[in-house]
Formats: C-alpha cells, sequence, structure tokens
C-alpha cells in the first residue's frame, strides 16, 4: 500500500526584523509615546526659562518705572538695567529697558548731571555686554552708548583737574576712553563650557525620565525618577551660574 505524501507548508518563517518584541504594535506605541514625552521636556524646560525672563524682566521694568515715578532715579536705573538683562528674543521689555535707559542718560546730560548720565549709558552698555553670546543682542546700541561715556567721563577729568589739564586735549582724552571701551570682550570660556555642560545635564535628566522613568505600562520608576529629578535641578543651577559668570 502506497503512502499518501503529507502536503508541504508553503508558509513562510518570519522575517528576522519582524522576530522580537521591538517591532510589535504595542512596542512602536511605546517608543513614539516615549519620543513624544523627550519632546515635551524639552519644549517645557525651555518653557521655564523663557517664562522666567519674561516675568522677571517685566517685573523689573515695572520696578523702575515705580522708582522714576517717586523720584529715585538712581533706583530707576538699576531696575531698568536689570531688566534689560533678562533678555528674551523678541521680549518688549528689554527695549523698553533700553529705551527708559537712554532717555534718561540723555535728559540727565541736558540737566548737567553727568554722574546720573553716566550711571546711564554705562547701564546700557553693560547690559548689552550681559546679554553676549554666538552674537551681541541690541549691537547698534553700543557703539553710541561707548561714545557718550567717554565723552562724560573725558570732561569729568577736565573739571576735577581745572582748565587745560587732566589728559591735555578734550578731543584726545575723549579718544583714549573710546578706544578702551570699544572692543567687545568675549564671553569667558570656561564659564561657556559650565554653562554648556549645566545645558547637557538639564536636558539629560529630562530625557533619562522620559525614556526610563516610566514604564510602557504609564508606572512611575521612583529611583529613575529620582535620578532624573537631580540631574534635572543640578543641570539647571549650573547652566544658570555659567550664563551669569560668563
Amino acid at each position: 500500500m502506497t503512502a499518501t505524501p503529507e502536503p508541504r507548508s508553503t508558509s513562510k518563517p518570519p522575517a528576522a526584523g519582524a522576530r522580537g518584541s521591538g517591532s510589535t504594535p504595542a512596542a512602536r506605541r511605546a517608543l513614539r509615546r516615549k519620543l513624544v514625552a523627550v519632546a515635551v521636556v524639552i519644549g517645557v524646560s525651555a518653557g521655564v526659562v523663557v517664562t522666567r525672563a519674561l516675568w522677571a524682566g517685566t517685573r523689573a521694568l515695572a520696578q523702575g518705572d515705580a522708582a522714576y515715578a517717586e523720584g529715585d532715579v538712581p533706583a530707576a536705573i538699576e531696575r531698568w538695567r536689570r531688566a534689560a538683562r533678562w533678555y528674551v528674543p523678541g521680549g518688549s521689555h528689554v527695549d523698553l529697558a533700553y529705551d527708559r535707559l537712554e532717555t534718561e542718560a540723555r535728559a540727565a546730560e541736558a540737566r548737567g548731571d553727568r554722574d546720573l548720565a553716566l550711571s546711564a549709558w554705562r547701564g546700557v552698555r553693560s547690559s548689552i555686554l550681559a546679554t553676549r553670546g554666538l552674537y551681541l543682542p541690541h549691537e547698534h546700541r553700543l557703539e553710541p552708548a561707548n561714545r557718550r561715556i567717554a565723552a562724560l567721563m573725558a570732561a569729568q577729568e577736565q573739571a576735577a583737574a581745572g582748565e587745560g589739564a587732566a589728559r591735555g586735549d578734550p578731543a584726545e582724552a575723549e579718544d583714549w576712553h573710546y578706544q578702551r571701551l570699544a572692543p567687545v570682550p568675549g564671553p569667558s570660556p570656561f564659564w561657556s563650557l559650565f554653562a554648556l555642560l549645566g545645558l547637557a545635564t538639564w536636558l539629560g535628566g529630562g530625557i533619562l525620565f522620559a525614556l526610563r522613568g516610566v514604564t510602557d505600562e504609564d508606572r512611575l520608576v521612583p529611583r529613575t525618577a529620582g535620578y532624573a529629578g537631580i540631574l534635572v535641578a543640578v543641570g539647571l543651577v549650573f547652566w544658570l551660574l555659567g550664563l551669569h559668570l560668563a
């Protein structure tokens, strides 16, 4: 009796890329959730910094206006300078702070108050240099500020030493001061790297939490979440400190 041959299976074995859990719909959904979480962490981190700068800058501007209304011009200049240093691209408080500093500087010069005029012009200059980075925000305001600071310093020296004294010709004295004000000092390489390290640590902590702090079943992993929180906090402090000292 002849045995009937068994039919051969025509199905193909699963491809190598289809094996394992990495290609299952659930795994793909989990990966997408993690990528979205990373994007959210980065966006929220940037939003925190921008919101803080906008809030602090607007508050300092309002404090300066209040001090000016009360007649305390030196305090107003100090607050306006602080508002200008809370730089955010497009932030209205920054332009308003510079406008107020320049207006008061010119008004003080017209009154003959050199000390107050110098304080305001120096506020413009120091704020521009404090916010320098890959580019120089409000660079167009720096040249006039340097010119006026140089002129006022030369005038102060002439007044203190008497006619024809000090550095000789007033124009030469002004040029001497201007040549020392004109160069734009670059940021400190050490503190710039320190700030970048802080930024990387801050973002790294957020990414660690997004990728490892929550399971695929959306359950918190306490130890990993704790480590991520420490990295975020330390990185934020280092980043702000590096920016301040750079």
